[in-house]
């Protein structure tokens, strides 16, 4: 029976660890990335958090040439950046790697991989968890089962179905959601930290730039074309970390993060957080997740080389930050009312 189980699992591969199929299987961001890192068949790979989630694989195939993946997961650690990286190189597909620094990845020093482990290897005698797991076989296999059924048979299923089977659409969240000044000065006015999920500063210590250290110290920057970006946080957020005293430490980290990766001639950074779009709160849904049209705005950079940063371009960067600050105030003066 448990040879029966297994065989199934490695025959159905829910998730996909064994191959990958698109629009074929429900994808889940925890069980569904490693396989799809490992095998979809890809040149790019975008790695990174809720920041990542809405990019539109189409504009890299048409603004670049490159056929694209996202390996996404809502605020992301910096350990689960380094495995999804190490998989990604290992798998051997990409020629250019993604990886969006979130403040909180650099800062917060986390350990902790949500990835199951055995599905992060290509080591098939610890996919026991997988052949026998409850999670494939209560969750997964049921309505993939019930997915195929209804294709074979001819039935139209609601639209959220067929994005939920996209590899391409993987993660996507923007339709959920409302993107307007409204509503981020709503959340901004009833929220502690005005629902920065992905941006933790409140964690940020003394500690934070041995942490920067030991996040790039986990990446291997030998192998593949690097791109390193900083999203484009809202001028909001930035108001908020110099109100708590905390924005000059936040630059600090990002200069000292450049100073680590500036001698490898295959990894280049681009700098978004100094935007003039970022003090216009109509552009985002709380202080730091903007639409997806910022997305395709950072995909047309890339293939441009507009805002691409190093050393020489940080002070440029930190001055547009403060200046943004200043534009937002006086666009949206109730926040000043709101800190009070």
């Amino acid at each position: 029976m448990l040879a029966l189980l297994a065989a199934a699992v490695y025959i159905i591969d829910p998730y996909y660890n064994y191959r990958a199929y698109d629009h074929r299987y429900k994808l889940d961001k925890i069980f569904s990335v490693p396989g799809v890192v490992k095998n979809y068949d890809y040149d790019a790979i975008v790695i990174g958090s809720s920041m990542t989630q809405n990019f539109n694989t189409d504009s890299f195939r048409e603004e670049l040439g490159q056929d694209t993946v996202k390996a996404t997961l809502g605020g992301i650690t910096g350990t689960e950046i380094s495995a999804l990286f190490k998989l990604a190189q290992d798998s051997g597909h990409a020629q250019t790697y993604y990886i969006c620094i979130d403040n909180s990845v650099l800062s917060s020093g986390s350990t902790e991989q949500r990835f199951p482990e055995y599905l992060m290897d290509f080591n098939i005698f610890n996919d026991y968890k997988y052949f026998w797991g409850y999670e494939a076989w209560m969750r997964f296999i049921p309505l993939d089962l019930a997915l195929l059924t209804a294709d074979s048979l001819g039935i139209q299923l609601p639209e959220r179905f067929d994005e939920a089977r996209s590899i391409d659409l993987m993660g996507d969240w923007a339709y959920r959601y409302e993107f307007s000044a409204d509503r981020v000065l709503k959340v901004y006015r009833e929220s502690e930290n005005g629902a920065a999920i992905n941006v933790d500063m409140a964690g940020i210590s003394r500690d934070v730039l041995a942490n920067c250290e030991s996040f790039v110290e986990s990446l291997d920057l030998s192998r593949g074309d690097i791109v390193f970006f900083f999203p484009p946080y809202s001028s909001l957020l930035w108001y908020s970390n110099m109100q708590s005293g905390e924005l000059e430490l936040s630059l600090e980290l990002k200069r000292h993060f450049m100073e680590l990766v500036e001698g490898y001639d295959n990894v280049k950074v681009y700098d978004f957080q100094g935007a003039d779009f970022t003090a216009d709160l109509d552009n985002y849904m709380d202080m730091s997740h903007y639409s997806p049209e910022i997305n395709d705005f950072m995909v047309s950079c890339f293939a441009s080389g507009d805002y691409l940063a190093d050393s020489s371009t940080l002070a440029e960067t930190e001055r547009r930050i403060r200046d943004n600050i200043q534009v937002l105030l006086s666009r949206y003066p109730e926040i000043e009312e709101i800190e009070k």
